[in-house]
C-alpha cells in the first residue's frame, strides 16, 4: 500500500507540473499574441504613412 500511495504522490507532482507548464505556456503565446498584433499595427501605420509621404498628401494637390 505504501509504494501504490508513494506512486500516486509521483502521478500527482508530474500532473501538477504538466499543468504549470501548459498554463505558464498559454500565458505566454497570448502575451506574444497581443505583441504580435501592436507590432503589426505600428508596421501597418508606418507603412500607410510612408506610402502617403512617396505619393504626396492628397490635399496637397486640390486647387
Amino acid at each position: 500500500m505504501s509504494e501504490f500511495l508513494t506512486f500516486m504522490g509521483w502521478v500527482v507532482v508530474v500532473f501538477i507540473i504538466f499543468v504549470l507548464v501548459v498554463g505558464f505556456n498559454r500565458q505566454m503565446m497570448e502575451k506574444n499574441r497581443i505583441r504580435d498584433e501592436i507590432t503589426a499595427a505600428r508596421k501597418a501605420a508606418k507603412d500607410k504613412k510612408q506610402k502617403i509621404d512617396i505619393d504626396g498628401d492628397s490635399n496637397e494637390n486640390v486647387n
